[in-house]
């Protein structure tokens, strides 16, 4: 009773978001350009007495990318040298510029590849999950690895598998990356459902909010030395918005050693972050009154359940891993009922003090289910790891928390995914 209490507590704590809590760390406000922060979780709680790990199921989306397009930089690149060759650079204009040719040098013919640190973070993943279920990761053992065919998803899947590789070299791991199975991989747009009036009045209302937080007065004014000489083409707003995509994804290749997000006042950041958290809830389907676009990934929720039962059929420890996008790690956390992706509220200008992506889908973002078996029974226990730290399902009544029972679990889920 004590330990369910302390978790119920823990979930409360952890659904409640504040400004404050955002901007302890600044770069949170990059919501899905947010560079993944590792677990806070340095040690797991015991399963229930004569309980085993055999099987893991590894869903998780690519690491630190470049931003997927280029454009940003350019929008930005091309705004500032136009004032320069007028004389209109401030010092920091200047500055910022040479920054942004920096990166852009960098990035060229590189949108939406998997950066250094990309690659890192999944072997670093995979290292932990070795070390934290070694008795089951230590043995030989079936692995079956699919990715998305994006190339971040592919060379995400091949640094998690060489590293798994690396330290049980008795792994046998089938790695694949095809359009035949896409549907298993990633969500299924063609399951997106219609919008409804009342959606299309929370998108109206959306897009007052994400317009609002781009005010670009202040920051147009410390770029530009007189920004009564700039001419009626000069967009501020459009700016603002290609130097924050900019800033936000610098975290994602640190070795560059520039940042950006200095331009950026706390209260500015916090705005635009809030702004596209919004969007992103809605465009899931997590908001009530929304859409139910979590329904793109029911291909692949169903699976996952098939994927466990097989395992659950044939009695060999295995592990299945997932390799896939963040458009795909938010619903699937909505529709297993993880408590950071549940509880969501209608009143949008508040949404974010119930549900904040960056605790999501981070770059690396991944959901682990991990399965025990008792003395070989069909007795089957399974526990949930977001972003590597144990997770509760406040849908589920467990005497054992974190863990459920697989058949309540495997029951929650076919009744959500209708």
């Amino acid at each position: 009773m004590v330990v369910a209490l302390a978790l119920m507590m823990a979930t409360a704590t952890w659904a409640q978001t504040t400004k404050k809590e955002m901007l302890n760390d600044i770069y949170r406000t990059g919501s899905n350009y947010f560079a993944y922060p590792g677990p806070r979780q340095q040690k797991l709680s015991p399963p229930p007495a004569g309980y085993e790990p055999f099987y893991i199921f590894h869903y998780a989306r690519h690491g630190s990318r470049y931003m997927s397009n280029n454009q940003y930089y350019l929008t930005a690149i091309n705004m500032l040298d136009s004032a320069q060759n007028v004389g209109l650079l401030s010092p920091k204009g200047k500055e910022v510029l040479e920054k942004l040719r920096i990166g852009y040098a960098d990035a060229w013919h590189r949108d939406g590849d998997l950066t250094e640190l990309g690659g890192r973070q999944h072997r670093e993943i995979a290292h932990r999950m070795y070390e934290r279920f070694n008795d089951l990761l230590s043995q030989p053992l079936q692995v079956e690895a699919k990715s998305s065919t994006s190339r971040r998803c592919m060379l995400s899947m091949f640094n998690f598998c060489m590293e798994m590789q690396s330290l049980n070299p008795a792994m046998e791991i089938t790695l694949d990356a095809s359009k035949h199975d896409m549907k298993y991989v990633v969500e299924d747009l063609s399951l997106k459902p219609g919008a409804s009036p009342e959606s299309d009045a929370m998108w109206q209302q959306a897009k007052v909010i994400f317009e609002r937080a781009h005010n670009p007065q202040r920051l147009v004014a410390s770029l530009i030395t007189d920004t009564s000489k700039l001419t009626s083409s000069f967009n501020g707003r459009e700016l603002m918005e290609a130097l924050y995509n900019v800033a936000e994804d610098l975290q994602n290749v640190p070795e560059l050693g520039i940042s950006l997000i200095d331009i950026f006042t706390p209260d500015e950041l916090f705005d635009m972050w809030q702004g596209y958290n919004v969007s992103w809830l809605l465009d899931t389907g997590l908001v009530p009154g929304s859409a139910p676009y979590y329904h793109i990934l029911n291909e692949v929720v169903d699976s996952i359940m098939a994927s466990a039962d097989k395992v659950l059929m044939e009695g060999k420890p295995a592990m299945t891993l997932r390799f896939s996008h963040d458009s795909s790690v938010l619903p699937l956390a909505y529709v297993l009922g993880l408590k950071e992706a549940m509880g969501a509220t209608n009143d949008l200008e508040n949404l974010y003090k119930y549900i904040s992506i960056d605790k999501i889908i981070p770059m690396a973002a991944n959901i682990q289910m991990v399965f025990y078996r008792k003395n070989q029974s069909n007795d089957i226990l399974v526990k949930f790891l977001l972003n590597e730290n144990e997770t509760t399902i406040p849908g589920i009544n467990t005497k054992t928390p974190p863990y459920y029972h697989w058949n309540d679990v495997r029951s929650y889920i076919k009744s959500r995914r209708q």
